[in-house]
């Protein structure tokens, strides 16, 4: 619960930077996956990890009598001692929500502070903070304009209530006044030798009705032996494309879909476990097929996905490096004017001040965060190039399953 309202808070504060882009680049490697070099931990570590940081969950007894003979003497004193304590028992991640909640607008209370109040054991130091008090069981005013007319909207869970605000919609945002550039025709001089040379090195009989077949170029042949960094093709493309049906067949067999998810929720407890920066799930946005082979790997589902893929010529690690590859370059050619402006902002450290009054704590959730997004957009020019060609197939194939890949969302913006 406490890694969801993180997560909730700090992408609604996400906006600010610093011009210290080697704090970005810290978490860089975070966000690359090598799946012939990194090692994965054992199964065991795994649940070993996930139990320890769920052990709050389990009250260890169902009624006071179970408290008695060889119950855990440790947590019975813990028990015991607790409802006779005078003291306040600080919360965990106390400071942590506090300080996001002073990063964020006061506009945006309204919609965060019900849900505070529907959390079990919350900090009452945060739910009587000014601001967050006022909003117990209080439903927002302003609401945005596409759900306004819902009926019984005003029953909608606490935990939704973000969705309500009219900024969370991108076409409620105001429109940049751009300023409108003159009409300027350059005086263009002919010249017969640039165009005789340029028919030489595009003959014009080779494009007419006719004309023999040309010898297939790059973009028409598949790539050998695929790498992260190797260029995609339109062939690698539409190849990759013939296999998302299958991999979708895998992830709804059996308890497949249930086993990810379990081991993703481990995954995240792990990583949290090394690296607390790192919100749960953004490497899955960042990489979500290369991470889907290591979740299959972990299941022991590797030798079934892979021939899921085989049909296609592809070895499973060159299925995901291409299927990365494609999604990064996919979402690079549907970027939002305002989300690139806000990566360049981010790049240029115009955000300075604001980064500075925070923790080095949150300094680093908001590097970590960052630095997956510009991870999530990394695709070369090339490959966006290759993909506008395909953008049609792709999203035939992507709409069945409500772009998502084996359940794991393949946009970043929304």
């Amino acid at each position: 619960m406490y890694k969801l309202l993180v997560a909730v808070l700090f992408f609604c504060v996400l906006g600010g930077g610093k011009s210290a882009n080697a704090a970005m680049a810290d978490y860089k490697q975070d966000f690359e996956i090598n799946l012939e070099e990194d090692t994965l931990p054992p199964m065991a570590e795994l649940e070993e990890i996930f139990n320890r940081e769920n052990r709050y969950y389990d009250k260890k007894y169902h009624s006071v009598w179970d408290l008695t003979g060889e119950f855990d003497r440790d947590f019975y004193a813990r028990a015991a001692t607790y409802g006779i304590n005078e003291k306040r028992l600080k919360w965990e991640e106390e400071e942590h929500i506090l300080e996001i909640l002073k990063a964020l607008p006061k506009e945006m209370f309204p919609y965060i502070g019900p849900m505070l109040f529907e959390i079990p054991n919350m900090s009452e130091k945060v739910l009587n903070m000014p601001g967050i008090k006022e909003t117990k069981h209080q439903f927002p005013k302003r609401i945005a304009p596409q759900l306004k007319d819902i009926e019984d909207i005003e029953f909608l869970s606490p935990f939704l209530y973000y969705i309500l605000m009219p900024e969370m919609w991108p076409e409620n945002a105001r429109e940049i006044e751009r300023p409108q550039m003159t009409p300027y025709h350059p005086k263009v001089v002919y010249d017969p030798k640039f165009f005789a040379a340029l028919k030489k090195l595009v003959p014009p009989e080779d494009f007419m009705p006719n004309a023999l077949p040309q010898k297939p170029g790059r973009s028409q042949l598949r790539t050998i032996k695929p790498t992260p960094d190797s260029l995609l093709t339109s062939a690698d493309i539409q190849a990759f494309a013939r296999t998302i049906d299958a991999v979708e067949d895998w992830y709804q067999t059996g308890d497949n879909r249930y086993q990810l998810s379990r081991i993703s929720s481990m995954l995240w407890s792990y990583e949290f476990d090394k690296n607390p920066a790192i919100v749960a799930g953004l490497r899955e946005g960042v990489n979500p097929c290369a991470r889907l082979v290591q979740k299959a790997r972990l299941m022991g589902q590797e030798l079934e996905l892979a021939r899921k893929v085989a049909g296609e010529g592809f070895t499973l690690n060159e299925w995901a490096y291409t299927c990365d590859k494609t999604v990064k370059a996919y979402r690079l050619s549907r970027i939002s004017s305002s989300l690139m402006q806000a990566i360049r902002a981010y790049k240029l450290g115009l955000y300075d001040d604001e980064i500075n009054k925070l923790s080095p704590k949150s300094q680093a959730f908001r590097y970590a965060t960052m630095q997956a997004i510009v991870s999530a957009y990394n695709a070369p020019l090339a490959d966006v190039v290759e993909v506008q060609k395909n953008r049609p197939l792709l999203e035939q194939k992507w709409k069945k399953y409500n772009f998502k890949l084996a359940g794991t969302s393949l946009r970043i913006e929304n």
